[in-house]
């Protein structure tokens, strides 16, 4: 900064250097101490320029620490944003290690109703197998205690064939079977029977020879 002679314009100078600090521009070559440091100009106003020059190095130092606390304001929150970073990250991987297990639990659940669902099956048809065996069982009984029966002497009349039961009443061999087993008759005629009842049908069937008779 030119140095000026005469006391308007060292007052020109320091309204101009006010101005300058205020608008963040002041020239930063210290001239204004030099002022000070001289016999030329007045003692009031050597101060002034002293006490101009020490705000000058107050801002200067406030400026310096502003400076310092922005950049340490900027690592902060660089340090903050990587944190942020750091928690979406793991957030992220446990939304990832969430869905995973859901999808295995839902599986899993999808499984076990299958299994369910056969071991159900596989109960009711048990229990159907169980049920056909009793009702065979009892089948079975039942038919063993009928041959029991069967197996028994049976008194039968020699003349017209019908068996007298435990009651002493004498039934029809058709009735006394159908009552003690599972047999049901269709009627017919043997061929000594139909050649003694009927012989012309006999004769139509068989011929006058007689065939051989089981």
């Amino acid at each position: 900064m030119e140095y000026y002679e005469g006391t308007e314009k060292i007052f020109d100078y320091l309204i101009q250097a006010v101005k300058n600090a205020a608008a963040n521009t002041f020239d930063p070559d210290k001239s204004v101490f030099e002022l000070a440091k001289t016999d030329k100009y007045p003692e009031q106003i050597a101060d002034l320029a002293e006490s101009f020059g020490m705000m000058i190095v107050k801002l200067e130092a406030r400026e310096l620490q502003l400076e310092q606390t922005i950049q340490e304001l900027q690592n902060v929150h660089q340090q903050l944003k990587q944190e942020l970073q750091k928690k979406q990250d793991a957030a992220a991987a446990l939304q990832k290690e969430r869905n995973r297990l859901e999808d295995l639990v839902r599986e899993r659940r999808g499984e076990i109703v299958k299994s369910n669902h056969k071991l159900q099956i596989e109960i009711l048809s048990r229990k159907r197998i169980e049920e056909e065996r009793e009702q065979l069982i009892v089948e079975i009984t039942a038919a063993l205690t009928r041959m029991k029966q069967l197996k028994q002497l049976l008194p039968i009349c020699s003349s017209c064939k019908k068996i007298r039961d435990d009651n002493g009443y004498w039934n029809n061999l058709e009735v006394y079977l159908g009552k003690h087993s599972n047999a049901e008759f269709s009627h017919g005629i043997c061929r000594s029977c139909m050649k003694e009842l009927y012989p012309e049908r006999y004769e139509r069937l068989y011929g006058k020879i007689d065939p051989d008779m089981d």
